[in-house]
């Protein structure tokens, strides 16, 4: 430990002591989290936040599913970097506080933190703002009702979402910084019913306060800090009576209260240290703080004696904070045609997570009066994690030819940290590579633009790094339990080939084809592997069940493809379309169980954007097609394995406004607005909510 430390205050010193002019932050290169790679030889999907901002949505990944894999995009599929932080909350950001969301197409998104089969998606968040100084003002209030797909002549609550935002900033020639709140109200409406009550249909209230700072040391120097609160609270009140026109009935009450609050706080350090020689040095701190308090009534009424009532309570608290020390020392040396790019990366996380848990369960019958059964548990768990990772890498390009990257990530923690015991085979180091080829500039090709791309990583579950996040509607609780190296040697079954730290090889290889200016035509295709839990139930001969959780191999691969149409591309009028189409199929091959998920459904979007001088429009449309088991853990948004998927389209989102020009304001936008305000039938990829409304931007 001693001699990590060292190492990491060195650099430290280093960074302070030759560097004595200003750097900026290379804008030709992306930073995925451990390690940076150049823009041009990454295949990636980049969305402007034009494209995005006059949406209603709580969940990011519901506005950029159509651009990127379909409903294979969704909230439990995506890891996010933000401004290169992979521990940032994606949830405690505006999207008018984002300048482009980017999906990078390389397996060496594995060694970056993203989990086997998950998408690492980049955010490069709005800092550089024109003028001197500026302040907006943006806004959407919707009507939202359910879809009923029921059948009976059932109707909807009509319910209120609102987003509202306010940022200001100011520029100079050594500092621009900047500040933005804003208030979200999602809201999930029901189907009326004579036998439902649902005082408080299911809501969260979220406020976001951001703010960051820019600011130049001399000439070769910069400091980017940034800070984010967010604090969120969910309700739902809920009552049911069935009666069968018997002396049975049942009653249920259900009112839970969940508070979440979270911090992000970074300072970092941008450097040139010498010519080529390049330093970041970064710390992030992050604090998840949640309280829920869950109740539960049923009254259940059997026979003439009276009804047998049972009450259930309980309170989840809880606690996560997060410590990153990041330094990347780079360097850039021309030779000829060639160029030599050695960059180092040296990471350190701390993870503590509490969790408390309370629960009481009370059984009477009315007529006695006196409880029949009563319990009551509290739980508390405290863990810890320390994650020290080396990630040293070689890259060398050709001219604009060809490029060739390689590297390990060394994982530096001792089997002690981890709880493991001296015969634990943990696996140390995981080789990456890629390379990109620009096939028509090599070879002459004027007409078509053709670039091709590979790359490859090797992965365990050490590697994978998500972060604490508030929770949407319709998602898991967040417990952040998983933070910890618990899932190493804790078991809730008696288990078989469990082997958590067993790693897998990863590849992804794609192409763009650049047809002519109006035509682009991307592939990309990845193939992985990852351990899959399958719960085996076995009858034993004193009638009770033995419940073994199996772990099998599982193996799956995903093929994508993009065209887009620049139909208008002039300087006062673009209008641009584009289809997207994604297969995912996953496989198991193990003892006792085999399976197949996926192979028939395709799942994209179709996204067009006009623009004609002050009128704007946009049209989304969400699908999924094929029929068969399609997987939970890619694209179902319910709490199942995988479910049965059927031919589905939604017009997932849709808007027109117009700009309006004043000598009192920069700018000003009045939109209208809908999201899934149409579905077939039988369409099951949302959740069936449906958005109208009304929106203004304002720049001043």
């Amino acid at each position: 430990m001693f001699s990590k430390l060292t190492f990491l205050i060195t650099v430290v010193v280093l960074s302070f002591s030759f560097s004595k002019t200003y750097s900026q932050t290379d804008t030709t290169q992306y930073d995925l989290g451990r390690l940076k790679a150049k823009k041009d030889f990454i295949q990636s999907i980049t969305i402007k936040r034009a494209d995005l901002q006059r949406q209603p949505f709580a969940s990011l990944s519901d506005a950029i599913n159509v651009w990127f894999y379909g409903t294979y995009t969704n909230a439990n599929t995506v890891v996010y970097v933000i401004d290169g932080n992979i521990i940032n909350d994606i949830n405690a950001y505006n999207i008018n506080d984002i300048e482009e969301v980017t999906l990078v197409q390389t397996a060496l998104n594995q060694v970056n933190g993203a989990g086997a089969g998950k998408q690492l998606i980049l955010i490069k968040t709005r800092r550089n703002r024109s003028g001197k100084s500026g302040l907006e003002v943006a806004g959407q209030t919707n009507i939202v009702n359910m879809r009923n797909t029921t059948g009976d002549a059932v109707k909807s609550t009509d319910n209120f979402f609102h987003q509202y935002y306010l940022s200001a900033y100011k520029n100079t020639s050594d500092v621009n910084v900047g500040v933005s709140a804003t208030y979200l109200r999602d809201i999930s409406p029901f189907l009326k019913s004579n036998t439902e009550n649902i005082a408080t249909p299911l809501n969260l209230d979220r406020f976001n306060f951001n703010a960051y700072a820019d600011i130049k040391l001399g000439a070769k120097n910069s400091i980017n800090a940034n800070a984010t609160y967010a604090p969120q609270v969910t309700d739902l009140k809920y009552q049911s009576v069935v009666n069968s026109n018997t002396p049975y009935q049942s009653q249920l009450a259900v009112n839970d209260h969940i508070k979440q609050q979270l911090f992000n706080g970074g300072l970092a350090l941008n450097s040139i240290l010498a010519q080529g020689l390049q330093n970041k040095l970064s710390a992030t701190y992050g604090h998840y703080q949640y309280n829920g308090n869950y109740n539960f009534n049923q009254m259940q009424g059997s026979d003439a004696s009276g009804y047998q009532a049972g009450i259930s309570s309980a309170i989840n608290k809880g606690h996560d904070n997060i410590t990153l020390i990041r330094d990347n020392l780079s360097y850039h040396k021309s030779v000829g045609d060639f160029s030599i790019a050695p960059s180092v990366d040296l990471s350190y996380r701390y993870t503590k997570s509490v969790v408390t848990s309370s629960s009481s369960y009370l059984t009477y019958y009315n007529n006695a009066g006196l409880p029949a059964s009563a319990t009551q548990t509290t739980d508390s768990i405290t863990q810890k994690r320390k994650d020290w990772l080396l990630t040293p890498s070689l890259s060398v390009a050709y001219k604009n030819y060809l490029t060739v990257t390689g590297g390990v990530v060394a994982v530096l923690n001792s089997k002690k940290d981890m709880g493991l015991g001296n015969d634990a085979d943990l696996k140390r180091i995981f080789p990456y590579a890629s390379a990109s080829l620009n096939f028509s500039a090599l070879t002459g090709i004027k007409t078509v633009g053709i670039k091709l791309y590979g790359s490859y990583a090797k992965q365990n579950m050490l590697l994978q790094a998500d972060g604490m996040h508030l929770n949407n509607l319709n998602e898991t609780f967040n417990t952040s339990t998983t933070l910890s190296y618990s899932y190493l040697y804790s078991y809730s079954y008696t288990t078989v080939n469990y082997n958590p730290l067993k790693p897998f090889n990863f590849y992804m290889a794609g192409a763009n084809f650049d047809i002519s200016p109006l035509i682009t035509v991307n592939y990309n295709y990845e193939r992985g592997g990852m351990q899959v839990s399958v719960l085996v139930y076995t009858p034993q001969q004193d009638n009770s069940v033995a419940i073994t959780e199996m772990f099998n191999d599982s193996k799956y691969t995903r093929n994508s493809i993009g065209i887009n149409f620049n139909i208008i591309n002039k300087a006062t009028a673009r209008f641009t379309t584009g289809l997207t189409t994604t297969n995912i199929n996953q496989k198991i091959n193990g003892t006792g169980f085999d399976a197949s998920w996926g192979t028939k459904i395709w799942t994209g979007g179709w996204v067009n954007r006009l623009d004609v001088n002050n009128i704007f429009a946009g049209l989304d449309v969400l699908y999924q097609t094929g029929k068969g088991n399609a997987l939970y853990t890619y694209a179902s948004p319910y709490s199942s394995l995988y479910y049965q998927a059927v031919n589905s389209f939604s017009l997932q989102n849709i808007y027109f406004g117009y700009r309006l020009k004043n000598h009192l304001f920069k700018n000003l936008e009045l939109f209208a607005n809908g999201r899934n305000v149409w579905q077939n039938k039988k369409s099951n990829i949302t959740d069936n909510r449906r958005f109208y409304g009304l929106g203004f931007k304002l720049g001043l």
